[in-house]
Parts: structure tokens; C-alpha cells; sequence
């Protein structure tokens, strides 16, 4: 059995605000830590169900958060930007399942740290108009390959987005948002039998399916201010349909990705 996990850094129980998140932020040392532990724990479970490949690629920022020395030594990782497919770099159809761990809401909903891949670029993402963060459309380029996203973790916006979108995935609650910059978060040792639970329970989950998009999808990016939408004219086959807000057709996710 072959996994694959994307690894996030907003929806790690403590990590609250962007000094957590940011290179050379106060926390950023510890954020790390929390990080690579609550990714262990994730490979403690999955290796109890009988895994024998499991695959971390680092998703958060610079994409080197991840502390190496501290990681499994059974599992492998990719480390490093840029990515051609940046939180899901190395994903392929060779995979039986996903997990994305230490994820985060949507922008422009009330979890802890939401955003859309870029807090200081992306106001909205649709596809074929619906409203996706990354969570959504990182799960439908896993379907690409017909691989299923079978567990995720985060505060509890991400996790009812994430039961939204896929009613049946294990998703691992691990702080309550009060505010943008406010979680209500459990304590790491508890979260970490939490995750390793949870990740031995997916890998036997056989309800979830794989989030396929068959048809062309037309995407639609709202940016921050309208410069950063004309920047991206530049790309052939973009339109711009509002002042800060670009639509492109895609023959398949993966072109939209």
C-alpha cells in the first residue's frame, strides 16, 4: 500500500497567527516542530494499517518547514519550491490514498488563518462556479490520478468543509476557531493520538471515493486588487471578466491546476 501526504502549517493545533507561519516569525522554530510531529504521529497510523511507501510532500510556503532529522526514517520527502504542482508536487495514480494534514478554511470564511494559497494575492477561487479552497481543489487533482483523499486535519471550519465536499473522509478536528488569529487548540499529545488513530482508521475506510471531475472546468480567480488580474493577461486563453477577477477554460483539472 502506497500514501500520500500534503502537509500544511495553518491547521496545526498552536499555531494561531502568521508569526507561526512566517520565516524568521517568533515561532516559526516551534510551528516547525508541531508540524513534524503531528505528521509522525499521521505515519504511526498509517504504518499500523499495513503501509509499506508513504510519501510527504512539505505544502507549506517556502515548502521547507518540515524538520527532516526529526521526520520517520520509513518515509520519504519532498522538500523545497518551486513545485510545478506546488502542494501536491510527486502526486501520481501509482497511489491507493491522500491525506492532507494541518489544512486550513477557505479565504473568507471564519477559520483560523483562512485563505486560498496566497493570503496577500487570492480573494476567491470557483470551479465550474463553486467556491474551492485548497483543500477542494487539491482533492480534485488527486482524483485526477483516481486517487481518494481518505483523511484531513484542521480547525473545524476546515473540517466541515471538508466533510461538505466528502462526506465520508476522517477528518481530525484539532483546534476550534474563535477568530482569525483565535483557536481553540488541544494539546499536541492528545492530538497526536488523534491523528494516529484517525490515519489507521482511513487506510481501511473504503466509502471514500475519489473527487473526479470529468468534464472541462472553467476557472475563475478573484485577486486581491485589479493589477494583480492584469498581470495574469499575459497567459493565453485568460479573460478578464471583472476589475480584480480572471476566468480561464480548462480541458481538465489538472490544465487548471
Amino acid at each position: 500500500m502506497k500514501i500520500y501526504i500534503s502537509v500544511d502549517i495553518e491547521g496545526i493545533s498552536g499555531v494561531t497567527n502568521w508569526g507561526f507561519t512566517n520565516e524568521g516569525g517568533y515561532n516559526y522554530e516551534r510551528a516547525r516542530k508541531l508540524m513534524t510531529e503531528e505528521v509522525n504521529a499521521v505515519i504511526r497510523g498509517i504504518k499500523k494499517a499495513g503501509a509499506k511507501e508513504i510519501l510527504v510532500n512539505d505544502s507549506h510556503g517556502p515548502m521547507t518547514s518540515i524538520l527532516i532529522e526529526e521526520l520517520d526514517e520509513d518515509v520519504v520527502l519532498i522538500s523545497g519550491n518551486k513545485k510545478i504542482l506546488g502542494m501536491m508536487e510527486g502526486i501520481n495514480n501509482t497511489f491507493d490514498a491522500v491525506m492532507l494534514i494541518g489544512y486550513h478554511g477557505r479565504h473568507n470564511t471564519s477559520g483560523v488563518l483562512a485563505h486560498s494559497y496566497n493570503s496577500s494575492v487570492v480573494s476567491e477561487i470557483r470551479l465550474n462556479g463553486k467556491v474551492v479552497g485548497e483543500f477542494e481543489f487539491n482533492s480534485l487533482l488527486a482524483g485526477y490520478f483516481k486517487v481518494p483523499v481518505v483523511m484531513t486535519s484542521g480547525d473545524n471550519i476546515l473540517t466541515s468543509q471538508a466533510k461538505e465536499f466528502n462526506k465520508n473522509i476522517e477528518a481530525v478536528e484539532v483546534k476550534k476557531a474563535h477568530s482569525r488569529y483565535v483557536g481553540e487548540c488541544i494539546q499536541p499529545k492528545r492530538v497526536h493520538k488523534m491523528l494516529e488513530s484517525s490515519a489507521e482508521k482511513a487506510i481501511y475506510n473504503k466509502l471514500v471515493e475519489p473527487n473526479i471531475l470529468d468534464d472541462e472546468v472553467e476557472l475563475e480567480i478573484a485577486f486581491m486588487d485589479s493589477g494583480m488580474a492584469e498581470g495574469t493577461l499575459c497567459i493565453p486563453g485568460v479573460q478578464l471578466i471583472e476589475p480584480n477577477r480572471i476566468k480561464y477554460k480548462a480541458k481538465d483539472i489538472m490544465e487548471a491546476y
